[in-house]
């Protein structure tokens, strides 16, 4: 058991600084050289604000939540902590973060909140957030070999334990109202994906599938993501794999009317579900310039080729496709056309970003969407380093932009 999260934490413990590389349009987010934003750190936007988690560097690291107002600059560090953050939510103007010692073990981790102005912080309890409706916040709680959800009146304060399970047990999300689970049992070898709605106080077993496994597996299988779109139910469940830790997916349609299960794709590589409003996108393993699309309303599969760049990314995000390239010299460049086609409606240099690029170093970018923004980090990592046999990040950059390609902020 916990062999995903040991492995995880392994590949994700990277530490760097930020760099002072600032273009001449944008709003400046002013930081000191020992700080940095880590591009899996926690993330959030609300009414037209970013929420993210910055280290400071140092023998014992600082961690801080910052508030960013996308549309003046201004930003606001709403608490500073010597533990680790590694998640928040909000709720009518509070903010509820996960924090525990860090290199310590992310399971024992401490729910606090603060206001969204800086004030009112609170130590609420123990256990891992894992979400929050009008009346309550939900949260794991792991002790020796059972995982337990318990729901806490905000007023109250009083904890409802609704759930009692093994160590697979994880919160998956909540969409549309709903909140979703997953375990796995290894004594029957089947993988279950649990419901449940604001005010119950159980669990409803959604759907289960019978996994057998070869021992070839680096993880226990697992419900990576779950969507609904034209009332159907989609959901990709799988493991990782090799010393790579690749993941193995098999992606699943629940038929809402006639209440059927039937297997979409197997073998699909990324742990999220891409989609727009009709369709979802994958790739299968072994194949990283065939890709299908899938029609949720006619139930048929089509493949378009994208050949991708040595040093470029593809990013899909919703209805548009995005490619972000560094140029080797002084720009970045975000291109985007039409998700699931040959390059329909290709727009070259959707977005421009200033950024000067040393030979000797690796620049990694991707684009991410929070709200109506979307969010590019440059990575820029020194593979020669001989201090971490992993690479050394020298620096990462967030880039903030709007729907129409225009740069808004840095941070």
């Amino acid at each position: 058991m916990n062999t995903i999260t040991k492995s995880i934490l392994k590949f994700i413990f990277v530490f760097y600084i930020i760099v002072n590389l600032l273009p001449q349009d944008v709003l400046i987010i002013n930081a000191a050289t020992n700080t940095t934003v880590y591009d899996d750190s926690p993330m959030l936007e609300d009414r037209g604000n970013m929420y993210y988690v910055q280290t400071v560097n140092g023998v014992k690291n600082t961690f801080n939540i910052y508030r960013l107002e996308v549309a003046t600059g201004n930003k606001t560090r709403l608490i500073s902590s010597k533990k680790d953050i590694v998640g928040m939510m909000i709720h009518n103007d509070t903010l509820y973060y996960n924090s525990h010692e860090d290199g310590k073990n992310t399971y024992q981790t401490q729910i606090s909140s603060v206001s969204i102005d800086g004030k009112d912080k609170k130590a609420i309890c123990n256990g891992y957030l894992t979400s929050l409706d009008d009346n309550s916040i939900y949260y794991i709680v792991v002790k020796g070999e059972t995982s337990k959800l318990y729901k806490r009146d905000y007023d109250s304060g009083k904890a409802t334990l609704i759930y009692t399970g093994n160590l697979t047990f994880r919160f998956l999300k909540n969409l549309d109202n709903t909140m979703y689970f997953t375990q796995f049992n290894e004594t029957t070898s089947k993988l279950t994906l649990y419901s449940m709605m604001p005010l119950q106080t159980t669990l409803s077993v959604l759907t289960t599938d019978k996994i057998m496994l070869d021992g070839s597996e680096k993880s226990d299988p697992t419900v990576s993501d779950i969507i609904k779109l034209n009332g159907d139910i989609y959901y990709q469940y799988g493991v990782y794999e090799g010393s790579g830790l690749y993941w193995n997916g098999t992606l699943i349609k629940i038929n809402s009317s006639a209440n059927t299960k039937s297997i979409i794709e197997k073998q699909v590589c990324e742990e999220e579900i891409y989609h727009n409003d009709d369709s979802i996108f994958f790739v299968e393993m072994d194949s990283s310039k065939k890709h299908y699309q899938y029609s949720t309303k006619t139930g048929k599969k089509s493949s378009y080729t994208y050949n991708i760049g040595t040093t470029e990314s593809f990013n899909i995000l919703g209805d548009k496709t995005y490619c972000i390239k560094p140029d080797g010299k002084e720009l970045i460049t975000v291109s985007c056309f039409t998700s699931g086609t040959n390059k329909s409606n290709w727009i070259d240099s959707f977005i421009k970003i200033s950024y000067k690029q040393k030979k000797e170093f690796d620049y990694i970018t991707s684009i991410k969407k929070y709200g109506n923004y979307l969010l590019i980090p440059v990575k820029c990592m020194d593979y020669k380093s001989t201090e971490v046999w992993w690479g050394k990040c020298v620096s990462v950059i967030w880039y903030v932009a709007d729907s129409n390609g225009k740069i808004l902020a840095q941070f």
